[in-house]
């Protein structure tokens, strides 16, 4: 969420230098990469169903048609589903 702050203690890192430190989905083990997308791979893929055209002979007719993704992040967002171990994979 653009504009989001968060205070110093519930972005610190307890392993970075200081105390101080983000708790980003890059550093998150469950971030993974898919084509050039960065997605979070904490929950099962999301179903999104939609309606497309159909070709001959149904031409006008619509068929539902179920895509799974993974949402996509920012890598360098705050993680809420922080586990530590992203980095070293």
């Amino acid at each position: 969420m653009a504009g989001l702050l968060l205070p110093a203690h519930m972005s610190a890192h307890p392993g970075a230098p200081g105390g101080l430190g983000r708790r980003t989905c890059r550093q998150c083990r469950h971030h993974g990469v898919e084509g050039s997308d960065v997605v979070c791979r904490r929950y099962p893929p999301q179903v999104t169903v939609v309606l497309v055209p159909q070709g001959a002979p149904r031409v006008g007719q619509l068929a539902p048609q179920p895509f799974a993704t993974f949402p996509p992040v920012v890598p360098e967002h705050v993680c809420g589903e922080f586990a530590p171990g992203g980095e070293g994979r």
